[in-house]
């Protein structure tokens, strides 16, 4: 007996979908790209008049990482991990990139200083990785000469879609690129520009920096396949999902580090070593060392911005009686917090430390090295929380000296730490909704001593 007409409509969509769907995977099995889903939904009840609108749905992303380039190992390992589980995995490439200017129909939109260059970071995807995390629209906006802004970056420099960006390469050279479009940090992963591996090849951007997973049916599988391939609970190796709730000593992204303390142009002068434009280092900075706190008599030249939020930390710790948790003398004679630097990953590509913004203080450097089980107070670290700043213990590398500002409480966030996690009661149903996709990139151009 046929279906009446209502019925057979309904039914078509139906079918319509699955062939939709049945298409992608057959691309991706030849392409060993896996796509996002697109699922068809009825506005309505199912009439000749009815709307079919094509919705598309992201599923998971994990991504894995270590300090600067990523270990031969952890590459094809977690290639690896991402065919076991049923997924697919893509090297990816994240670095911090100079840019000279920007132009709108040939009117300067933005400029740095003549000599110098302003920092934007960039994360590099295969097109199929770029659909799986950013959607279709913005895979199809992308190619070698165009690339994709985030609308936080945008917003600080007035760009828009259709202005030219002048970028600098690995071998200095200048390359002018399209900005396609603007998008959501939800759709950048809260990077500055996101590309193509073929538009990071014009560039110079060749170094493999993380392998991004997409397309697994199980989340416990993935977890399963990257222990069994070695790649989990590595040293200076990082797995990050886009379920994972907050940290509370997780990095702010570039753009919204520019956003709070202000973005500086710089030259190259070394392999470490660069020069800030004076303009906002006078506008930014105070002129030299200052008395902190009379009763931890740190001396620093710390950002304008953070100084009240430091001199109430440190106000605090006094008050609870650890003064003498804070090593003083080493703070002034090793610590501090501006210091303005730059980590070469090749040619004219590399990493800015933090404390080239004069946004973090270093102290007790000696009981707390880099890579070494972190030696801080744990109540003095939980105060510094509470006053805006996250702590490097929890670095990927545990950076115990290490209290950044990230203009944000983090004193209330429950989260396994390490070392010296928060003292609230565990998050329940807030853990399992958390989504982070928006911040999957933000230490794609970290601060190499530096990242979470």
């Amino acid at each position: 007996m046929p279906f009446p007409p209502r019925l057979q409509l309904a039914r078509s969509h139906r079918r319509a979908a699955v062939l939709s769907i049945a298409a992608v995977l057959a691309t991706s099995a030849v392409g060993a790209v896996a796509a996002p889903a697109l699922v068809d939904t009825i506005d309505g009840p199912a009439t000749a008049g009815a709307r079919v609108t094509a919705v598309e749905v992201l599923g998971d992303i994990v991504t894995v990482s270590d300090v600067g380039e990523l270990d031969t190992a952890n590459l094809y390992g977690a290639l690896a991990a991402a065919r076991d589980a049923g997924g697919v995995g893509t090297a990816g490439r994240g670095v911090t990139i100079g840019m000279t200017r920007i132009t709108r129909a040939g009117s300067i939109v933005q400029q740095a200083p003549s000599g110098f260059r302003l920092p934007m970071s960039v994360t590099a995807l295969h097109p199929s990785a770029i659909a799986a995390v950013s959607g279709r629209g913005i895979s199809g906006a992308l190619g070698p000469t165009v690339v994709v802004m985030g609308e936080r970056t945008a917003g600080l420099r007035g760009a828009q879609a259709g202005d030219l960006i002048d970028l600098v390469a690995a071998d200095g050279g200048v390359h002018t690129l399209t900005i396609s479009r603007i998008g959501t940090e939800d759709e950048v992963g809260g990077t500055e520009l996101l590309m193509t591996l073929e538009a990071a090849d014009r560039l110079g951007i060749t170094t493999n920096t993380q392998v991004v997973i997409y397309g697994f049916p199980s989340r416990v599988e993935l977890d399963t396949a990257l222990d069994n391939r070695g790649v989990s609970g590595r040293f200076r190796t990082r797995v990050r999902h886009s379920w994972d709730p907050p940290s509370p000593d997780g990095n702010l992204g570039l753009a919204r580090t520019k956003e709070l303390l202000g973005e500086f142009a710089y030259q190259i002068v070394g392999a470490e070593s660069i020069v800030q434009e004076a303009a906002w280092q006078s506008a930014n900075l105070p002129a030299g060392r200052e008395l902190l706190s009379p009763q931890i008599p740190i001396r620093a030249r710390c950002h304008n911005r953070i100084a009240t939020d430091l001199r109430a930390a440190l106000a605090d710790v006094a008050a609870a009686g650890l003064a003498g948790a804070i090593d003083v003398t080493n703070a002034n004679t090793y610590g501090g917090c501006h210091y303005p630097r730059f980590n070469r990953i090749g040619g004219e590509l590399g990493f800015l430390s933090r404390h080239s913004w004069g946004m973090a203080l270093d102290t007790n450097t000696v009981s707390n090295c880099q890579g070494c089980v972190p030696q801080m107070n744990c109540d003095v670290v939980r105060i510094f929380r509470r006053h805006n700043f996250a702590w490097g213990g929890n670095f990927l590398v545990p950076d115990g000296m290490h209290f950044e500002w990230v203009g944000e409480r983090r004193d209330q966030m429950s989260y396994p730490s390490t070392y010296c996690p928060n003292l609230v009661q565990a998050m329940t149903e807030s853990v399992a909704a958390a989504d982070s996709r928006s911040v999957l990139f933000v230490t794609d151009a970290p601060a190499i001593d530096h990242d979470h």
